[in-house]
């Protein structure tokens, strides 16, 4: 989904060491090694959420009586690295879901990254950002996940295909594979390289679309394909991707849109990640309902059926809880949080991040 929140910024903070030789942590949950175990091998499914402020998560946490493992937060260009946010979250046992977002400028200036804003990366002319952004997570040490570039089969960021060359074959690169995935492919590989070349390797990497597939590459041509966009098992710890129920709110009337269940959202795109990588774990980056044009109560609990019964390989989702385009809230009615807080009790939903605190 587009954003257009304003980003926070963070003071820093002091450092601290990751216990990386804590035997019942895995390498999935690590980072320390991209050549992830099996994703059955992780105890069940992660939640999340991104909650917007701190006050809006205790209210949320003490009404649920289940917190989150895993905490959203979105970084344009313009921040620099910090760690006083990771280590709020690693203190509470949380490890930081970092979406970050290739906007190095105001939104006005963005119109002048597009067409070739990726090659800007491509070409170093970001490295010591780059570098800054690698060592501080170095330092910083806990796992931490980072979604460089998320819903890029989308037309919405400057960072997306069809913004960076789209389906034209020779204006970039091989003659064989569409420009602007190529683009996108390099750039993400680039960034990837510079963090492990300075140490950062315990950082989780993200590759995240926007779903469902399918529409996104009817809508823009064939060459918007999710496996075009596919760095490559060496480059990814965690598949993703994003998706919502709009509902009749006005917002989803803006894109014809209906009101829409977790299948008809998800399993197509599910079906296809499987065929990119069947052993890689699946993370939900972001997915909520509107309360507008069905029941959302009833949504919810189906949601977490289906995960839990049909969509093994999911093993993380964050749950989009803000007000925005319209009430995505997990508490946007009573019978909708009692549902949230139904679904999730059982242990199979986690709420911790092993060996984040300290």
């Amino acid at each position: 989904m587009k954003k257009n929140e304003v980003i926070p910024s963070y003071s820093c903070c002091s450092f601290s060491t990751y216990p990386v030789d804590k035997p019942y942590l895995s390498d999935a949950m690590t980072g320390k090694n991209s050549s992830l175990p099996a994703y059955k091998n992780i105890p069940g499914v992660y939640l999340g959420t991104f909650h917007g402020t701190k006050s809006s998560s205790v209210d949320l946490f003490g009404k649920i009586g289940k917190g989150v493992a895993i905490s959203a937060a979105y970084l344009n260009w313009s921040s620099g690295f910090n760690n006083s946010l990771l280590l709020a979250n690693a203190n509470v046992g949380r490890i930081s879901f970092l979406t970050w977002e290739f906007m190095p400028g105001s939104s006005q200036k963005l119109q002048e990254y597009e067409g070739r804003a990726l090659e800007g990366i491509i070409n170093g002319l970001y490295d010591a950002y780059l570098t800054s952004w690698a060592e501080g997570m170095r330092n910083f040490g806990k796992p931490v996940f980072l979604r460089f570039g998320h819903e890029m089969n989308g037309d919405w960021y400057p960072w997306s295909g069809v913004k960076n060359g789209g389906g034209i074959m020779n204006g970039y690169g091989s003659p064989d594979l569409p420009d602007g995935p190529e683009r996108y492919v390099d750039a993400y590989r680039y960034i990837h390289d510079h963090f492990i070349k300075n140490g950062a390797d315990n950082v989780l990497w993200v590759w995240c679309l926007n779903a469902p597939f399918e529409v996104m590459e009817r809508s823009l041509g064939s060459w918007n394909n999710a496996a075009a966009y596919y760095p490559g098992d060496d480059y990814v710890d965690w598949l993703c991707f994003d998706g919502y129920n709009r509902g009749s709110s006005a917002f989803g009337q803006q894109f014809n849109a209906k009101w829409t269940s977790f299948d008809e959202i998800f399993a197509s795109s599910y079906a296809e990640l499987q065929a990119i990588n069947s052993e890689k774990p699946i993370i939900i980056g972001e997915f909520a309902s509107t309360e507008e044009g069905g029941d959302k109560a009833t949504w919810i609990r189906d949601v977490f059926s289906a995960i839990r019964n049909k969509y093994p390989q999911i093993r993380a989702i964050i749950w989009f809880h803000i007000a925005k385009e319209t009430d995505w809230r997990i508490n946007s009615s009573e019978a909708s949080l009692n549902a949230y807080r139904e679904a999730v009790a059982d242990d199979y939903w986690l709420s911790e991040w092993p060996g984040m605190v300290p």
